[in-house]
């Protein structure tokens, strides 16, 4: 194994490292609430590693996160999964093809990304049903979620940023 094969190994497993203590902090009931809300962590990670990476790598650290995020919801499992492969593989192409690497970049496909998987959350599990208090989830659950969220995003985002760089410089 030559040098530069080590060192993407390193930053793949440092990266499920820290992708694995993000849904700890995530799913642990006592820390990083933002009022009544806790902020999705592991997606936006996900995002940004897609954004650095592409969409081969991005597209399964998407898996990974969604399949986290399964085993602590409520929802359908592999429900996140398939969605947040399909989110990071189209963030991965997207940077590639059309757009750069920057911190609005990462907001904006965050907000995106988390927007979708939220609407078919809503739709499917509150709307279709004809749950009594669906407007009132969306107003006070789910929105202040993805605010929360994308807030939280620009510090993920310099956070892989730095470790891409980190692990780009010593792969040279």
């Amino acid at each position: 194994m030559n040098k530069r094969t080590k060192i993407m190994v390193v930053k793949y497993v440092t990266y499920s490292l820290l992708m694995l203590a993000l849904y700890v902090v995530q799913t642990d009931p006592n820390l990083l609430y933002i009022g009544e809300i806790k902020p999705i962590l592991v997606l936006p990670f996900a995002v940004c590693i897609s954004m650095m990476e592409g969409q081969l790598v991005g597209g399964l650290f998407g898996l990974f996160a969604g399949i986290l995020c399964d085993t602590s919801s409520n929802v359908l499992f592999g429900f996140q999964s398939i969605l947040y492969l399909a989110i990071c593989a189209a963030v991965g192409l997207l940077v590639i093809h059309f757009m750069q690497l920057s911190v609005v970049n990462s907001l904006i496909f965050v907000g995106c990304g988390l927007s979708v998987r939220l609407l078919l959350e809503y739709f499917f599990y509150y709307v279709m049903w004809g749950y009594e208090g669906a407007p009132l989830i969306l107003v006070h659950r789910m929105l202040p979620l993805l605010l929360c969220t994308v807030v939280i995003t620009p510090l993920i985002f310099l956070l892989v940023q730095k470790m891409h760089i980190f692990f780009e410089k010593k792969a040279e």
